[in-house]
């Protein structure tokens, strides 16, 4: 990630500011792909059970990959199809 990339409000406001490790409980891994591992997990406040994907970025490897991050958390937000899953929201940690 390039420095101070958060500060922009239209990619802050892709990003959920609350600890995924405090809101989700019961992780555990249920498949992985090349950005990341997909889990299994429950949101310990509403006991809702969801799919999350953490995606692996360390903010120092190319700008081509932070830019195909956002690509794919900005396609996710506008997805809302009867078969596909509701996406929910994404952690930047």
């Amino acid at each position: 990630m390039r420095k101070g990339v958060l500060k922009d409000p239209e990619i802050a406001d892709l990003f959920y500011k609350d600890d995924p490790e405090e809101l989700f409980i019961g992780l555990h891994e249920i498949g992985h792909g090349s950005f990341g591992a997909v889990y299994f997990a429950t949101n310990a406040h509403t006991s809702e059970v969801v799919a999350i994907k953490k995606m692996s970025y360390s903010g120092k490897q190319t700008h081509e990959k932070w830019q195909d991050i956002l690509k794919e958390v900005k396609f996710l937000r506008q997805l809302k199809h009867p078969n596909t899953i509701e996406y929910k929201g994404c952690y930047l940690k």
